[in-house]
């Protein structure tokens, strides 16, 4: 009887340990697949619209690096359940390009490189891809891995301050083969940590991809 007894109590303690080994891996199961669909609905679409006369382009930043003299982001939304994305690199202090009165400096408002733009991967290329098909033009699918860095007109009355909240414009003129600077306009907002690009019109369109593809 005692022997017996015995039996039972291990086989007790046995499908304990069973069920409680297999509810801790169902909760860790359970934790990862939220985890990943949480990462998934954290990310902002690239657009709301499929068909535009200006689209407008809108990418949540991260701050990746930082140096004495730039900030680097990383940029990324979603595209047809795609991430995109790029990584942007910030110069600190750009100086304004409109004066008090409204009226724009020249000498001082523009600038080669005060933002730069580089692909980072497969989000690089999804982003190509996501211009063809908004903009409804072939491409080859893959970002150049040069660093576009298109002179930057700043649209700030204040010189850009990376440190505190702040929303800054910008005009982009990028070197392409089209034969015209293919134009942007842009949006760093500190507050909301976003990137924003928005068309100037859809003529550029060509100019903006072959900018993008490095063709």
């Amino acid at each position: 009887m005692r022997k017996f007894n015995l039996i039972l109590f291990l086989l007790t303690v046995v499908v304990c340990l069973n069920s409680c080994g297999n509810s801790g891996n169902s909760e860790r199961s359970s934790t990862d697949t939220t985890k990943s669909a949480i990462d998934r609905l954290e990310l902002k679409p690239l657009t709301h619209e499929i068909t535009s006369s200006q689209f407008h382009l809108y990418f949540d930043i991260r701050r990746i690096s930082e140096t004495d003299s730039s900030v680097l982001y990383e940029a990324i939304s979603e595209f047809s359940d795609e991430p995109v994305g790029f990584d942007v690199e910030v110069l600190k202090n750009i100086q304004p390009g409109i004066e008090l009165d409204g009226e724009p400096n020249k000498e001082m408002g523009f600038k080669q490189g005060a933002i730069r733009i580089t692909s980072n991967g497969t989000n690089s290329d999804n982003f190509v891809r996501a211009l063809g098909v908004l903009f409804k033009l072939p491409v080859d699918g893959k970002m150049t891995t040069e660093t576009l860095s298109p002179m930057v007109f700043s649209s700030n009355r204040d010189m850009v301050d990376l440190s505190a909240s702040g929303t800054y414009n910008f005009r982009y003129f990028f070197d392409n083969n089209t034969g015209r600077k293919a134009e942007l306009i842009g949006v760093v907002d500190t507050f909301k940590y976003s990137f924003e690009l928005y068309e100037v019109d859809s003529t550029f369109r060509a100019a903006i991809i072959s900018a993008f593809e490095g063709k």
